[in-house]
Formats: C-alpha cells, structure tokens, sequence
C-alpha cells in the first residue's frame, strides 16, 4: 500500500513539483526475509522439522509487520536528499538507511550509415514523386486541351500537318537565307610596286574572284588549262549569242541545301557518308587499285585510281559506222588498254593526289566525291590510304608503326614515284639530273626570262589533304619549300579543314571519345602487325592506350613509339616522341606553312566543330606567306560544305546533294586548280612567243610570270 503524505490542500497545487516522496513496500521486506529463509534452509537441510519451523516463524513474523512511511520535505532546492526508515518489530533487524544512487548518463544512440542512406533515399523519393504528381496534373489539363482542339477528320489532319511542315520550311529558309553569304578571302594584296604578292598569285586571285566567260556548248572555260588564240577567233562569230558569264568561286555566295547543309554536324556526316553519283562511271573512268611499298621500312601504302577514258574515237566511229557494234566495242576496250599508269615517261595528264582524313580512307563520301570533279574535268585523281588505313580491308599494315599527324615519309615516297611515271619531254632533257639542255643561242635568247616547270610534258602534281590530311599535305609542302627540294612538278596544293595547331587535349567532348574509338578501332585491325613488337614497352604502351578514354590520354601514351621524320634533308626516319606535347608541336603545321613555295589554298567553315577554333587562332601564320590563300565561309561544317544547285552555268556540277558535285569545296578546288594551269599554259605560250620573236615590242610584253618562285617570310 503506497500513501503519499503531503500538506495541507492549500499548499498541496503549488508545492506539489517540489516534494519527492520515497515509498518503501512490504514487499521488498518480504524479499529480503525470504532470502534469509533460503539460506536457513540449505543449511539445514536434512532437518525436516526445523525446516518446517523456520518456516513457520518466518511466515508469522511477516504477517506482523508494520509499514512505516517516513517523508521528508526539502529544505533547499538546490540540496535534495531522500531518506528512508524502515521499522521492524524484531530487534535482530536494524534500522538502515538508503541513499539514492546518482543516475547514469543514458547513452546517446549513433544512428547508422544505412539509415541515413534509406532517408536520404525517401526523401528523393518523395519529392520526385511530388514533381511528377504536379508535372502529371499539369500536363493533364495541356493534354486535355489538345485533344479539345485536335482535328477529327482526314482532312483536318492533313491541314494541321501540311501547316506543321510549312513552319518546318519557313524556318529552314530563314536560316538558309542567314547562312547564305560569299566567302571571306584572307591573302596578301598587291599595293602597286610595293606589293610583295608575286605576279603569279595576283593572276590568280583575279581568275578566281572576278567573272569569267564561258561558252554553254562544251559546259567549262578551258577544262585542262589549254587555249588557242586561233580557236578563239574562229568561235568569236559563231558562239556570241552562246557565251554566259560565270562567277568566280571567290565571288560566289555560299548557298547551303536545306536541312543538311545548314546543320555542321549533319553537313559532315552527309560528307563522310554520302558522295557523288556514280552511274555511269564505268563508262566514263577507269579504276585501278594499286599497292605502293615504301623504300624506309616497308610499309604498304593503297593508292586507288580514277582515270578519264577518251572516248572521242569510239564517238567518231559511232558517227561514222552505226552498224559496227563490235568495232566500238573493241574500240572502248583498246582505248582502256591503251592507259598505262605503272610505267615511268608514260602520264600526260595532271594528277589530283587526295589524303583523307583521320580514321577515314579514299572509300568516303568526300573522298569519291572530289576524284569524280576531277575525272569529270579531265584530270586523273588518285586516293591515298595511310599505311593501316585500306577501306575494303584487303591490305594490312605490314610493319608496327601506324601513320600519324606528323609522319610525312609516306607523302614524299609516293610523290617521288608519281614524279617518275610522268611524261618528259623527249629532246633537250638530261635523263640523268632531270634539267633541260639548251643550246648557246637558246640561253642567249631566254636569258632574262625565267624556265618554269619546262621539262615535264605530264602533270603538274596537285595535293589536296582533308583534315589531318591536310596537316600532312601543308607540313609535307613547308619542308620541302624550306631547303629548296620540293620536285618541280608539284603545282600547288589545297587543305581543308586543317587545324594548323594540334592538340587533341583540347578537343571537347564528345568528340575527343569518338576521335580517340575510331583510333582504337585501327590498333585493333592491325593487331597482328603491332605485335611483331616485342619490347615490353611497346606492348604497355598500347595497353595504355586502348585503355585511355580520350584521343588526348591515347596520344600521350603512345607518342614514345609513333614514327616520325626529320624536318631537313635527307629526312631520315626516326621512332619516338617524348610524350603528347612534343608530338603535337612537332607535328603541328603552323610551323612550316610559312615556307611554302607554291599557290596553296585552305578552305575551313566557321561551324565547323572540331578544328575551326585552333585554325583561327593560328591564322596569321598563313597570311605571312603570300602564296597562301585562306577562304572562311559561314557554313559547311567539317569537310561538309553542301550547297544547293547553284545558278545554271552551263555545265554538269550543280546538281545538289544528289546529283553531280554537291559540295561547294569540290568546285571551289577545282576552279583553283584549273586557274593554276590556265595560267601555266599561259606562261608556256608566252616563252614559246619570245623565243620565235613573234611578239611586237609595242605590244608590251608581261613578264610577271618571271617572278621569283620562291616567296616566303625567310
């Protein structure tokens, strides 16, 4: 029984949070007996009756106790105690007294990483279910007026659609229309006699930039560069009403296609994949596949063939004899057996050497699409697959070393070859040295005026590169310019879309992943190749970086091993860069593009989202040389630069995407490249003027064709 023992009623609500009372129950008195009993019993234990009497004494005796509650009321708040006293009738148990222990801190509990986890994790939960909750009642109520105002028959359908590709267009044509502008020409101008543009790249420049005369019968003013002054007078009556008037490519807006060309990205991809169309190519060129072994170390270098077929004789026998279809037909064969590229003396005509891109080869859509340009003018292109690089996998890589940004070893033996297989002239050469042999009166006669390029009747050599080919083309031209060991029949060059300055650090994502994939891709294929490499370090090495995630981490593990060359004569083979940073300004051709000797014309696109920022940055390197032209368009992309079918002209080159030449840098090259032997043959029939003494001294004769060839910044 607990009775709690306080003051007065008055005082007993405002005192009741000051008192403590202390109870002391019988019970905890019965317990204490009872273990004394168990004690007296295990002593006693084979005594039955004694057990039996202490049990009964123990059970009397606590029947008889009294309970007495003693409390004590608290002097002090600050000093509170608690006594107890406990009274028993027997005298053998004292009076004791208890002191309340001071209570234990209670431990605070750590609450634990896996709970705090599933909270976190709640609470996400919770409130992405909130967000999807509103966003489900707001897009209910979009969803409903929608369906409120959608059509409900075919023909409100095929309105609504109809107005839904009318915005699509509109928009497109205001971005085309945006896009739509000429090119930005960056050289060196001719200020009066002060100028340091030579009379060479001044001529051309006005070929390109300012509007020339064509006739509409034949579809192209000149085609491989010759002209007869007598043709011209016999065609002056005939053909005035059939002259048109074409703008010059520099001159020329850029006019992208629709929803391809007005995109970079889907420009460059309709590049790379797409092409020309090639229906009638059977009929018209030509294929050879050739594989080319270079003298350094071996490496098997693909080079694919397009040649032009004359077909003039199988038209005259046509005209002559139309029932004598098996004499076309031997005709057209004798015609293509007649062709010779492999033997030396034997080409005639000029030669388009084309170097793709990284990861590519001759087989994409760009590559097919500027050999058939210039097929279709005449002249012969030839594809060049980097060692490792065979589009139709039929040729491996044969040693282990791979091609890369740097390496021009490659370039210069398959230039040297070609150099060798074009047609020299038959009288006055030195088959030995390769120089012409003039009589005394010749050299009297032509002694102020300068002999250029007189002794090859084939050719000239022209280089186009794309991309990191064009890397390769540009540093390959400023080496040889350099020491004065460029081949003579090198006629100039053009590069689209070079960076100038590699680094493929910094190349941004996703590009850098993608770029570094396609590399991969190629270790991977010539696997077999790589490992004939049995230095420990090699095999790390590639590894590393077919382990490495960007194109920047692959380069700078593989540097040590790639193949390089010395940038002076006689530009001896070496293996190995010290890491990334040495190969990409090594390899950069930022370098060596002040040194180029002959017209080189570069093409890059504003959009273009892989190289434009570094070859802007690098820009001023090309204008200090003035046999360099730089063009910047608005649009094209990388490589890409598809335009819509341009105003009629006249010829076959205009027909979009699809048909004909579709890129503008196909045509835009091209001009380039015929302006280039426009004025060759120009120079040629002026030299041939002065040596016969047919031109009068009032006529004035210009002798800029006689300017020094060599015009760089050293």
């Amino acid at each position: 029984m607990v009775i709690p023992i306080t003051e007065d009623s008055s005082s007993s609500s405002s005192s009741s949070d000051d008192d403590f009372v202390v109870l002391k129950s019988s019970s905890a008195a019965r317990g204490q007996q009872s273990d004394d009993t168990i004690t007296d019993a295990a002593a006693a234990e084979d005594d039955d009756a004694d057990l039996a009497a202490g049990n009964a004494r123990k059970k009397q005796s606590s029947d008889d106790n009294d309970e007495t509650l003693v409390t004590m009321r608290p002097s002090d708040n600050s000093n509170r105690s608690q006594r107890q006293v406990n009274t028993n009738s027997s005298s053998t148990q004292p009076t004791q007294t208890q002191h309340k222990q001071p209570a234990r801190p209670r431990p605070k509990l750590q609450r634990s990483s896996s709970t705090s986890i599933n909270q976190s994790l709640r609470s996400i939960y919770n409130t992405t279910n909130q967000s999807f909750r509103i966003l489900k009642r707001q897009s209910s109520t979009l969803i409903e007026s929608i369906n409120s105002n959608l059509p409900a028959t075919p023909t409100g359908w095929a309105l609504s659609a109809l107005s839904l590709c009318s915005m699509g267009l509109q928009y497109e044509l205001r971005l085309q229309k945006e896009l739509t502008a000429p090119p930005i020409v960056f050289c060196q101008a001719n200020c009066g006699s002060r100028g340091v543009l030579n009379g060479r790249m001044e001529r051309l420049y006005k070929k390109l930039a300012l509007p020339s005369v064509i006739l509409s019968n034949n579809g192209r003013g000149g085609g491989n560069g010759q002209s007869s002054s007598n043709n011209r007078k016999s065609s002056n009556n005939n053909n005035n009403n059939n002259k048109t008037l074409k703008e010059g490519i520099f001159s020329r807006t850029v006019k992208p296609s629709l929803f391809i060309g007005t995109r970079g990205i889907v420009a460059s991809t309709a590049a790379y994949a797409l092409g020309s169309k090639q229906s009638d190519d059977a009929k018209k060129v030509k294929r050879v596949r050739e594989v080319m072994k270079m003298g350094a170390d071996g490496a098997l270098i693909v080079l694919d063939w397009e040649v032009p077929l004359d077909t003039s004789s199988t038209n005259n026998s046509n005209s002559n004899s139309n029932n004598n279809n098996s004499n076309n037909n031997n005709a057209s064969n004798s015609s293509i057996d007649n062709i010779d590229i492999y033997k030396p003396n034997s080409i005639t005509k000029p030669i388009i050497l084309l170097l793709h891109g990284m990861n590519n080869d001759s087989t994409f859509g760009y590559i097919r699409s500027m050999m058939r340009t210039a097929t279709d003018r005449g002249w012969i292109a030839v594809g060049m697959n980097l060692r490792g690089q065979d589009g139709l996998h039929q040729v491996k890589n044969t040693t282990p070393r791979g091609y890369n940004a740097g390496y021009t070893g490659d370039l210069r033996g398959v230039v040297e070859q070609l150099e060798y297989r074009l047609k020299r002239r038959s009288d006055g050469v030195n088959r030995k040295s390769g120089k012409r042999t003039t009589s005394s009166n010749e050299r009297d006669n032509n002694s102020n005026v300068q002999e250029e390029e007189d002794d090859y009747i084939g050719g000239p050599i022209y280089l186009l590169g794309y991309s990191l080919g064009a890397n390769i083309v540009t540093k390959y031209l400023g080496e040889e310019s350099l020491h004065g060991t460029l081949p003579k029949c090198i006629g100039g060059g053009a590069a689209m879309g070079n960076p100038l300055h590699i680094h493929s650090g910094t190349i941004a994502f996703p590009w850098n992943m993608l770029l570094g994939a396609g590399v991969k891709r190629s270790i991977l294929q010539n696997a077999t190749s790589l490992r004939k490499h049995h230095e420990p370090g090699f095999q790390h090495a590639m590894k590393k970086a077919l382990l490495a995630p960007t194109i920047g981490k692959l380069d700078d593990a593989a540097a040590p091993y790639l193949i390089r060359n010395d940038s002076y004569p006689p530009y001896a083979t070496r293996i190995g860069f010290k890491d990334g940073e040495e190969y990409w300004w090594e390899s950069s051709s930022h370098r060596y593009v002040g040194h180029v000797s002959v017209p080189l014309l570069k093409i890059s696109a504003q959009d273009d989202f892989l190289v434009f920022g570094q070859f802007q940055r690098k820009l001023n390197h090309c204008l200090e040389n003035p046999n360099v032209v730089v063009v910047k368009t608005r649009c094209g992309g990388h490589l890409g630069w598809q335009e819509s079918p341009p105003p009629s002209s006249g010829g076959g080159e205009g027909g979009g995407l699809l048909g004909g030449s579709g890129s503008w840098s196909d045509v835009a090259v091209a001009d380039f490249i015929e302006a280039l032997l426009q004025i060759r043959q120009e120079d040629r029939e002026k030299r041939l003027r002065l040596r016969r003494g047919t031109v009068n001294g009032g006529e004035g004769v210009d002798t800029s064709f006689a300017s020094p060839k060599v015009m760089s910044r050293l």
